[in-house]
């Protein structure tokens, strides 16, 4: 074999193998890829728990990565259902420690009751947390006009509002967020500065999370005004 030849085909196995590797890094980000498939490993009440209230509310509000998986979604969810009468879900992670591996992606997120609950909801607000040492929430999902109503509130009250990037900006049509009846819906992105800050001494351990502070309430206020607002104007409901 010649050494052009030869070096043809190693860059092609090298190509492939890294191709291989590539495919199976982001194919491997969570552990679990479905529901079906977290149940066979976790066990529900020991692992992990579903929390949920139907209240027939045109906006439910989710936090699908709860509890210990991403600290302070959780809180910020039935705090703001609970003050609005809304319709809520959590799928809350309470193992000792690693509660990450209970991650599954917002497209894959397929338990039936969260499913259902966002399906038959006018409108879905999603809760998450991401990495950050700055207090930064932000923006995505497809309903632009509870998006616009959302950033304006909560700039108002001082906070810092930022387009998501393309990775976590919740526009795909499968992504829960967006499974509703407008087929559109609002997802936030709150960095892990901004929910530390929720809760005293920035402690969100789990014996920690029930004492909030000023900034938490000032954070439910923005998300209420909005809100209210756009259950104010029905006609405001599009996907434009």
């Amino acid at each position: 074999m010649s050494i052009s030849k030869l070096c043809i085909a190693l860059f092609i196995s090298v190509s492939l193998l890294f191709l291989s590797f590539s495919t199976l890094f982001y194919g491997s980000e969570d552990y679990y890829v479905s529901y079906e498939h977290l149940m066979k490993h976790e066990v529900i009440n020991e692992d992990y728990v579903i929390n949920y209230k139907q209240r027939h509310s045109d906006i439910t509000a989710i936090a699908i990565h709860g509890g210990g998986i991403e600290p302070g979604s959780s809180e910020v969810v039935k705090g703001l259902a609970n003050q609005m009468d809304y319709s809520y879900y959590l799928f809350e992670g309470i193992k000792a420690t690693n509660n990450s591996i209970l991650h599954i992606n917002s497209l894959n997120f397929d338990e039936p009751i969260g499913r259902r609950m966002a399906q038959n909801s006018v409108t879905v607000l999603s809760i998450h947390g991401y990495t950050g040492e700055k207090p930064i929430i932000y923006l995505g999902g497809r309903n632009q006009v509870y998006k616009e109503l959302i950033r304006y509130s909560l700039q108002k009250r001082g906070f810092r509002v930022e387009d998501a990037p393309p990775h976590i900006a919740g526009t795909h049509e499968k992504n829960i967020v967006n499974d509703n009846q407008l087929k559109a819906g609002v997802q936030l992105e709150l960095t892990a500065e901004l929910r530390k800050s929720f809760f005293k001494n920035h402690d969100w351990s789990k014996k920690n999370r029930g004492n909030t502070t000023d900034i938490y309430d000032k954070f439910i206020n923005g998300l209420k005004e909005a809100s209210s607002f756009y259950e104010m104007y029905p006609t405001l409901y599009n996907v434009k």
